[in-house]
């Protein structure tokens, strides 16, 4: 009785046609799975983006008091670099008309709330050894009563650069009424004559997770934009 069977030059095709398959299938995994892992990384940026842009805008936009940071003119902001420590103080208060500036908080205070985002340097340093930040809020809330409540957030990590300041804006220029085209005063650009007080500028750079042996700027996202103070400031009456 005859008997099939594989020769040996038929079995290693076989073998060297399963590796190939193999290793296509490996190579496609692990792309795929890096291609996953990308998009993970660029989600959790955007949302560190979302939630600075949501928290600190809103803290921003309905401050009465702009405590940090102090306005520079507008020549000294190249000289600006990333720092760790308290980069913004705000506060903002609720009046109560019926209180007859008797009030603990200062005048007819009811409620003053106080935020405060600090930059943490993270215990671990990014793949070229330099250093990362964290940027944490906090928010503590006075009541008239003498109650007080705080809250700690973390809104983004893995922070390379984080620039926040406010300029100040110089008086124009008077120029020559007599010229031709018979101007009082000098207009200046923004950059020159600053944006005044009310509005604070910030760039900042997030860094997506890279591998010890991945280098250059491509994993680097950068933001700038700037929020604007719309509460009136409030002082406390002499």
């Amino acid at each position: 009785m005859k008997k099939n069977a594989f020769t040996l030059v038929e079995t290693l095709v076989a073998v060297v046609i399963m590796l190939f398959i193999l290793v296509f299938g490996y190579r496609l995994f692990f792309s795929q799975t890096k291609a996953v892992t990308r998009s993970i990384e660029s989600i959790q940026v955007n949302e560190g983006f979302r939630k600075v842009l949501a928290f600190m805008g809103d803290d921003i936009k309905e401050a009465t008091n702009i405590i940090s940071p102090i306005p520079v003119f507008a020549e000294e902001v190249k000289n600006l670099t990333t720092k760790s420590g308290t980069v913004l103080v705000v506060q903002s208060s609720e009046l109560d008309p019926r209180i007859r500036f008797d009030s603990p908080l200062g005048g007819q205070t009811s409620l003053k709330r106080t935020v405060t985002y600090t930059l943490d340097e993270s215990s671990q340093a990014a793949a070229d050894g330099n250093p990362v930040y964290k940027l944490i809020r906090f928010e503590m809330i006075e009541e008239k009563n003498g109650t007080k409540s705080t809250q700690r957030q973390a809104l983004a990590d893995n922070i390379r650069e984080f620039v926040i300041y406010r300029t100040v804006r110089k008086p124009y220029t008077p120029a020559d009424v007599s010229s031709l085209k018979d101007r009082i005063v000098m207009p200046m650009p923004l950059n020159q004559s600053g944006t005044g007080n009310n509005l604070v500028n910030l760039k900042m750079v997030i860094e997506r997770e890279r591998d010890s042996n991945e280098t250059g700027d491509v994993y680097k996202v950068k933001m700038e934009t700037g929020f604007y103070k719309r509460g009136k400031e409030i002082f406390i009456n002499p």
